[in-house]
């Protein structure tokens, strides 16, 4: 089979620069703040066939250009005879030989790519491509274009046709309920006495109808074009760009009166994962989590599906976590990290970001972890380093990472105590994170290791000399503001990255943790890696009662997907703002999707110690759970856990598993179930 065929990772990046320009709020586009990539826009591909029977093929291209055929002299190795060019389109015949085909395309304002279609050659592996600048690299392709008539310039979204649950007459207009959000263009069809409508956006039902502050709004009128927004599909129906919602507000109109449907966009990724329970609360946590998290996952993992619809290097690092127990998609994961890297050389961090290029460098080596993927390594290691090389410019005498005027010290939505030199130890934990990476990935490579070693064991030492507090007994934020203020989120980091000993994990415990006077978390993105903690401190039931607290409140408040942020002391509609603005919140955010992976990794307790689960194990914590089914993927296969009343069941169709419980070690036999008594 053909696919359509690019210089590697420019696809990415390409699709990636038009996701970042995607952004719509109240009638104008806001393009990313930061540097964008773009692709190459010439490219030659070339590939040798030995062709034994007269053959035929055909290239098509995106973009201008020409096939050039050279027949290879077999009695000098490398001699041609000269070339025969031939335009995209044109059948060529080849007899039978030994040739070298050449294709050289550019593009002007988009992806050059090219689609050869024959029955001896055809386009996908096996084809090298270069830009006639950077080293031959072998051409980049996927499986979701496989014929001539696509274009790889458009992502090929899924489409269904979804329909209004309930209309509502309200403040003078019409409310379309379309029952739960989604990504969707929307089909308007006018009738014969109407010649203006105004459609009003919500993710919730309190921001379709602020006809004023609402993010998303359009008036269409009939006959009118605009591009930007939406086309006419005939004289009466018009079609919106991909938007998100779940609300429409028609002001001025009478329910039956206006005809809307939704035409749903996604891209479809096979279920690989299931759970159902006896706990209706779980099971509903998991259920909107997914959903949550299939809206925001398409060619990339994006932040939001309404507000920002950028790719945040951040959110996709849990999204990378969660996709390994629920989608279980490489390919997302890969498309991601190419599209947020862009090219060589470096000059600024990634999103702007110090931390968002640090979480970049360890997604790579958890990427390794997950899938082996030795091709993907080998091709993205180079800016692996470059990067990682980027950030230790930026480090001090002592070894320690600091932001420099232009940097945005993220880490979370909170109040941590950053000082003019932009040096607190949060960033810290990640650097030393981010040289564990370069000394996993150099190890899988046959690089030697002993820089970043040389790195990660002085920047460790200087950590705990800095801003370890023994009073406070916890991690202080900065040492050079004088204020030694403690937040949870660098001894979150230090719990999780295993840089604490026995006795400082108790301390943490009590004196960050479990401490009502350390300010609180309020984002799921950053209650996900502190509930991770609390669970690799053995805080099971702690963990699962903020489920239920935290996730199941925003359920009780008629979320339909999770948040980007729950303060439960706020009230509805104030607690949808945020940014100083009224409809500022996203509802629909990729890291609100954190339970699949809590409940995965620690109390079914599923995770791998070999690369793409070539040994993997199960250390189930089950306890606290009621009756239970889960099927969970594992590298290229899957395990089935279920409790019932006191026995606990668990299969799997492969190789290289074994299950510890109370202590002890079950073999896992493919087929086979193991059946074990749970101790309460």
């Amino acid at each position: 089979m053909a696919n359509w065929m690019w210089y590697p990772g420019d696809f990415e990046i390409y699709h990636g620069m038009c996701q970042n320009f995607s952004r719509e709020e109240r009638g104008f586009f806001w393009p990313a703040f930061w540097k964008i990539d773009d692709c190459r826009h010439m490219v030659k591909f070339w590939r040798e066939f030995q062709i034994r029977e007269k053959t035929t093929f055909t290239v098509y291209a995106r973009g201008m250009g020409y096939v050039a055929l050279c027949e290879v002299e077999e009695k000098e190795a490398g001699a041609f005879h000269d070339e025969l060019k031939f335009s995209f389109g044109r059948e060529v015949i080849c007899a039978p030989g030994k040739y070298r085909i050449e294709i050289i395309v550019g593009n002007k304002s988009g992806l050059p790519c090219a689609f050869v279609d024959g029955k001896e050659i055809f386009s996908g592996e096996g084809w090298m491509a270069s830009d006639l600048a950077d080293m031959p690299q072998e051409a980049g392709w996927n499986t979701w274009y496989t014929s001539k008539e696509q274009n790889p310039m458009e992502i090929a979204y899924k489409s269904q046709m979804i329909k209004v649950c309930a209309e509502e007459a309200v403040n003078g207009g019409v409310l379309l309920d379309f029952g739960k959000e989604m990504t969707a263009e929307t089909l308007v069809e006018f009738r014969d006495n109407q010649n203006t409508l105004t459609l009003c956006y919500g993710e919730s039902r309190e921001e379709a109808l602020d006809t004023e502050w609402c993010y998303l709004k359009q008036q269409i009128v009939l006959g009118e074009e605009d591009s930007d927004f939406g086309k006419w599909e005939s004289s009466q129906v018009y079609r919106t760009k991909i938007r998100a919602f779940r609300y429409i507000f028609i002001p001025n109109e009478k329910p039956g009166q206006v005809s809307i449907q939704a035409d749903f966009r996604y891209i479809e990724f096979p279920k690989k994962s299931s759970f159902g329970s006896s706990d209706q609360m779980l099971e509903k946590i998991w259920n909107v989590a997914e959903y949550t998290f299939r809206l925001a996952s398409g060619a990339f993992f994006i932040d939001g599906i309404k507000r920002d619809r950028w790719i945040w290097s951040g959110d996709a690092y849990q999204c990378y976590f969660i996709n390994q127990y629920l989608l279980a998609d490489r390919e997302i994961s890969k498309r991601t990290m190419l599209a947020l890297r862009g090219n060589d050389p470096v000059c600024q961090h990634i999103n702007t970001i110090v931390d968002y290029s640090l979480y970049w460098i360890m997604g790579i080596a958890d990427y390794h972890a997950l899938y082996g993927d030795e091709k993907f390594i080998r091709f993205i290691y180079p800016k692996m380093e470059s990067l990682m090389e980027y950030c230790i410019r930026q480090t001090d005498e002592r070894g320690f990472l600091y932001g420099r005027k232009e940097d945005w010290i993220f880490i979370d939505w909170s109040d941590i105590d950053v000082g003019d030199d932009k040096l607190i130890c949060e960033e810290q934990m990640l650097l030393l994170r981010s040289y564990q990476a370069m000394v996993q990935v150099q190890k899988f490579l046959g690089i030697n290791t002993q820089k970043y070693e040389q790195l990660f064991e002085c920047l460790r030492k200087n950590v705990e000399k800095f801003f370890w507090d023994e009073e406070k007994g916890a991690y202080i934020d900065s040492f050079t503001t004088g204020k030694r203020k403690v937040s949870r989120h660098s001894n979150i980091f230090a719990v999780l990255f295993d840089y604490v000993s026995e006795a400082q994990k108790t301390s943490i415990l009590k004196n960050v943790l479990k401490n009502p006077e350390i300010t609180p978390i309020t984002t799921p993105y950053f209650k996900f890696w502190e509930l991770e903690a609390f669970a690799k401190l053995g805080e099971y039931e702690y963990v699962l009662t903020q489920m239920k607290n935290y996730w199941g409140g925003m359920l009780r408040e008629g979320a339909t997907t999770f948040w980007e942020e729950y303060v439960p002391e706020k009230e509805i509609p104030e607690q949808y703002s945020m940014y100083g603005d009224r409809f500022g919140k996203s509802l629909c955010h990729a890291w609100g999707a954190g339970p699949i992976y809590l409940l995965s990794r620690y109390f079914f307790g599923l995770y791998p110690e070999m690369p793409a689960y070539g040994e993997f194990v199960v250390e189930p914590h089950i306890e606290l759970l009621q009756g239970f089914e889960v099927t969970l993927p594992a590298g290229d296969g899957s395990v089935h856990m279920s409790r019932r009343n006191n026995c606990l069941s668990i299969m799997t169709d492969k190789e290289g598993g074994r299950v510890v419980y109370k202590s002890k070690n079950y073999v896992l036999t493919p087929g086979k179930t193991l059946e074990l008594e749970i101790v309460l």
